[in-house]
């Protein structure tokens, strides 16, 4: 963990979207760097008053603009569709050494919106924090939902040296720990290990007939657990990145007719290999 004189430049931070993931920046800042300010983002006078009920944030504000002026540091927890447009309001409204990062599960399209804006792109480090939950809102939100978890840290051929330090600096102070991808690489995995298998996990759940589920055990439970998520945050997601979850999906497409001609074919030994190959992939995995 860095050293407070290392952080005195983080006075205050603002959460542009203070949900699961936004409301767990903001708390565990708070526990970092309990001096730092927090103010959220609350347009609704239920969500300003549960904010400041609840004490994730110290202030809240009703525009971006109100919420954005005097902070180091601006994180973008929206949905994936709306995170471009926040960045750029942000970035107009910002002091000049603020940065802007996010916490999309999606990174191509959003870089390339925010590299359309050259206020906007001087200011922006997009992030992945590999870390959530089914489920949402900021009453679910935890101080350590970050730790030890991965933040994905996806900088451009034009990003400031100095900004992406500090970047990686703000994700490791709640919790993460970063590394780096270009926005395409980012988009290519996270399809194949978080994209698709959330629409894999929803398929199970919506095959699922009304007779069977009265016999449904911990074996489904797990699988279908992620399919409880948020239907328009996943949209959102699915649509952003629609390219390379298509190709993950083709491949599941192709694995599926490959298992349904081994149990027709009656071919045991090919099925055992095949299940103890998956088995080994999953023990092998962190």
């Amino acid at each position: 963990m860095s050293t407070t004189a290392e952080n005195e430049w983080l006075r205050q931070v603002t959460v542009l979207g203070v949900g699961l993931l936004g409301g767990s920046v903001a708390l565990s800042l708070r526990r970092a760097l309990p001096q730092t300010r927090l103010v959220g983002l609350a347009r609704t006078p239920e969500k300003r008053h549960f904010l400041a009920s609840s004490g994730i944030v110290d202030a809240t504000a009703e525009t971006i603009s109100e919420a954005c002026q005097h902070s180091d540091v601006v994180v973008v927890a929206s949905p994936v569709d709306r995170i471009s447009e926040m960045v750029i309001s942000a970035a107009a409204s910002s002091p000049p050494e603020c940065l802007i990062t996010d916490v999309g599960s999606t990174k191509r399209q959003i870089v390339a919106g925010v590299g359309e804006d050259p206020t906007a792109s001087k200011k922006f480090v997009a992030a992945h924090p590999i870390a959530g939950s089914e489920k949402s809102g900021p009453e679910n939100a935890i101080s350590s939902l970050f730790d030890e978890k991965l933040v994905v840290v996806t900088p451009t051929e034009t990003t400031c040296p100095e900004l992406l330090e500090k970047a990686h600096q703000f994700w490791r102070l709640t919790g993460g720990q970063t590394c780096e991808m270009t926005p395409s690489e980012h988009d290519t995995h996270l399809a194949a290990i978080s994209h698709m298998p959330h629409l894999v996990s929803a398929l199970v759940a919506k095959i699922a007939s009304p007779e069977a589920l009265p016999l449904a055990g911990s074996g489904w439970r797990d699988i279908t657990r992620v399919a409880a998520g948020d239907p328009t945050l996943w949209a959102a997601i699915c649509s952003e990145n629609r390219a390379a979850i298509g190709s993950e999906l083709k491949q599941v497409a192709e694995e599926l007719e490959r298992l349904r001609q081994m149990l027709q074919d009656a071919d045991d030994t090919a099925l055992y290999r095949w299940l103890t190959e998956a088995k080994k992939i999953k023990e092998q995995s962190p």
